[in-house]
């Protein structure tokens, strides 16, 4: 075997230098496409904006506009905008993974959203029933459950049907919010529960 000559090395060296570059190349674009491909994270939250416009989102999406299921644009792992006929929910997640909702409307309507319910996954602790409560009374810890029964024997939906949210303060009671699909799309609902626990009704 004879030896390579200088030229010979410099070539062969060279076409080292390409074919490095061009695997570099791949494994760049391999990796920007795997990062692009990310799927959404979308909490699960309920909120009310101005116009009559309720959201619900579930955890990881869809995203509902008065019950309709909304076209759903990821933009990057804290942004989100779901848009049906004509007005767009812009969701953007905070910090500490509790989302922000606003939403523009046809003629420049535009303003914040008021979340009633999910908070983006953040788990509130249990609250304490006031002391000797009536013999219904049911913990905060367990009133979704107790809402998904009452809702299923209201609208004859099996319990394992229905998703609610953890329970809330609004007022004088606590509220949990539900919903569950059918062949017209998704029922929405409010359980009602007293400040002792016992629970009020379901709609």
């Amino acid at each position: 075997m004879q030896p390579q000559s200088a030229t010979d090395l410099r070539h062969h060296r060279k076409n080292i230098g390409v074919r490095y570059a061009a695997i570099t190349r791949f494994n760049l674009v391999f990796y920007v496409a795997v990062r692009v491909q990310r799927p959404a994270s979308v909490p699960f939250f309920n909120a009310i904006c101005a116009r009559g416009i309720e959201v619900h989102a579930d955890a990881g999406g869809p995203i509902y506009i008065n019950g309709k299921e909304a076209r759903l644009k990821t933009f990057n792992a804290n942004y989100y905008e779901a848009s049906r006929n004509g007005t767009t929910i812009s969701v953007s997640i905070n910090a500490d993974g509790s989302p922000s909702v606003s939403y523009t409307g046809r003629g420049g309507a535009n303003g914040v959203c008021n979340l009633s319910g999910g908070n983006g996954g953040a788990q509130p602790r249990p609250v304490p029933l006031p002391q000797n409560p009536g013999p219904s009374a049911v913990d905060t810890s367990s009133m979704p459950r107790y809402c998904a029964g009452e809702a299923s024997a209201e609208f004859g939906v099996r319990p394992t049907e229905i998703t609610t949210n953890m329970a809330f303060k609004s007022g004088n009671s606590y509220v949990v919010q539900g919903y569950f699909d059918g062949d017209n799309g998704s029922t929405f609902f409010n359980c009602y529960f007293g400040l002792d626990g016992g629970f009020r009704s379901v709609s």
